[in-house]
């Protein structure tokens, strides 16, 4: 194919609302939140949760929860659960 008919062949992406994107972003990001919270309703975990995020625009949550609850999460098939540095460090 020659550059020229290569060239009149491209077609530019249809642009999407980016209010629209963040707008679904969003609520995907609440989904989220709400499920990590049934899952610690329904196994009786929320005592073990002193803190938790706020949704966002990620479907991501962070903890501050102790190590039971984290080692159920990570037992969870439904979430991928890791750990960042313990907060006794920066006391």
């Amino acid at each position: 194919m020659a550059r020229e008919e290569m060239e009149a062949a491209w077609q530019p992406s249809i642009q999407r609302d980016r209010s629209v994107v963040h707008r679904t972003a969003c609520e995907q990001g609440k989904q989220f939140r709400d499920s990590v919270l049934s899952f610690l309703q329904a196994n009786h975990l929320l005592g073990g949760v002193r803190w938790m995020s706020e949704p966002g625009s990620t479907p991501m949550v962070t903890l501050l929860c102790t190590q039971r609850v984290l080692e159920q999460l990570q037992g969870s098939s439904l979430f991928e659960a890791g750990r960042t540095a313990s907060c006794e460090m920066y006391t």
